[in-house]
C-alpha cells in the first residue's frame, strides 16, 4: 500500500511540475517564444540607466515574436517619448529583444513571478547603465494577441 501511495505522490508531483513549466511555442522562423510573456506590460525605473532620469514604458509583446516599446524619459524636468520596434524570442532560458532601429539585441534572464509580473535581469544591454546589475519588473496591463 505504501508503494502505491508513493507512486501516486510522484505521479502527481510530476504532473504539477510539467504543468508549471514554460510552454514555449515555435515560430515559423524557428525561434521560440514563451506565451506567458506575450501581452501588454508596463514598467518603470529611476536612476538605473542614468542618474536623475526616470523611465516608464509600455511593452507590447505579440505572439508572432514582434514587439512595440513605448518609452517616456524624464530628466531635469524635460520629458521625451520614444517608440521602438523589433522582435523577441527565448533561447536557453533567456529573453532576447532585438531592436529594429538600432540593430542591437538586449539579453535578459527572466522569472515569471505570477500571471501578472515578470522579473528581468540584464545579461547584455546595448545601452550603458548607471548600475552593474540592471533589473526590473514588468506588470501585465492586458493579454497578448
Amino acid at each position: 500500500m505504501k508503494l502505491i501511495t508513493n507512486y501516486i505522490t510522484v505521479l502527481l508531483c510530476s504532473i504539477f511540475l510539467i504543468s508549471c513549466g514554460s510552454k514555449a511555442s515555435t515560430l515559423p522562423n524557428g525561434k521560440q517564444i514563451d506565451p506567458r510573456l506575450a501581452g501588454v506590460w508596463a514598467g518603470s525605473e529611476a536612476d538605473k540607466q542614468m542618474e536623475g532620469m526616470t523611465k516608464e514604458w509600455v511593452m507590447t509583446r505579440n505572439t508572432d515574436g514582434t514587439f512595440v516599446l513605448d518609452f517616456t524619459f524624464t530628466q531635469d524636468g524635460n520629458t521625451n517619448k520614444n517608440v521602438e520596434t523589433g522582435t523577441w524570442w527565448i533561447q536557453d532560458d533567456k529573453f532576447y529583444e532585438a531592436h529594429s532601429e538600432s540593430g542591437m539585441t538586449d539579453i535578459y534572464t527572466y522569472d515569471v513571478l505570477d500571471n501578472n509580473h515578470i522579473k528581468f535581469k540584464a545579461v547584455h544591454n546595448s545601452m550603458d547603465m548607471n548600475t552593474e546589475s540592471y533589473e526590473f519588473i514588468d506588470t501585465r496591463k492586458s493579454a497578448g494577441k
